[in-house]
């Protein structure tokens, strides 16, 4: 029999790109885990983008070209405050992190090009929807939930399963896929330990997903929420 492999382990660190107090979380994670590798929510173009200060998301004259567009560069507006679909600095400083303790990145996020021309696929009722929304969460009310309250865990798996009833294609396109394919790609590397900056709410179906490889028979995963 071979020997035994220790559990992996995974420390999530979730983000929200109007905290100021993501980038550092991110570096006290990094410095704290030392891990073997450090994974993040972006792909080559986004890092790409971020590295120009630019590009980050469709222009405002582009998003006037097309009635759909239109629609979808406001709806896009609101769901980089809700998910951090907008790489910030916490990505930046965790890019820094990983050049002062010499450790590799991992670019784990789907293909931005993918994800565009799955947006034009979601249902124009949930687009109009996401606009009308005006800001709020899915199934929020009236009022509108400050940042704080939506990072905690128990508020934010609420709002991703109202989103997930609500929204069922926008939240597959935007949430579950990319959990899916950021998890995928971690595992391919089969990391002894890893450090993963995403938005907050990709966390939860993170974890589940976890639990599921176990599950299935994969190798043990000891994974853990930064804080």
């Amino acid at each position: 029999m071979g020997e035994e492999k220790e559990p992996i382990r995974i420390t999530f660190v979730p983000v929200a790109h109007l905290s100021k107090g993501s980038p550092a979380l991110v570096r006290k994670t990094i410095e704290k885990e030392m891990p073997q590798y450090i994974g993040l929510e972006l792909c080559r173009p986004r890092l790409e983008a971020l590295v120009r200060g630019g590009g980050r998301s469709p222009s405002l004259s582009m998003a006037l070209s097309h009635p759909t567009t239109a629609v979808m560069y406001v709806a896009q507006q609101l769901l980089g405050k809700w998910w951090n679909l907008k790489p910030g600095e916490e990505m930046v400083e965790a890019l820094r992190t990983a050049r002062d303790i010499q450790r590799p990145v991992l670019l784990l996020d789907q293909d931005i090009r993918l994800t565009s021309k799955l947006i034009e696929k979601i249902p124009l009722k949930e687009k109009i929807g996401l606009v009308l929304g005006g800001g709020r969460m899915p199934g929020q009310g009236k009022e509108k939930m400050t940042l704080e309250k939506i990072m905690e865990p128990k508020n934010l798996e609420i709002l991703l399963s109202k989103m997930e009833k609500e929204f069922p294609t926008t939240y597959r396109v935007f949430v579950s896929s990319r959990n899916k394919h950021m998890f995928e790609k971690l595992m391919k590397v089969e990391p002894e330990s890893a450090v993963v900056v995403v938005g907050a709410a990709h966390v939860p179906g993170l974890l589940k997903l976890a639990k599921e490889s176990e599950e299935k028979g994969g190798r043990e995963i000891k994974a853990k929420v930064a804080r």
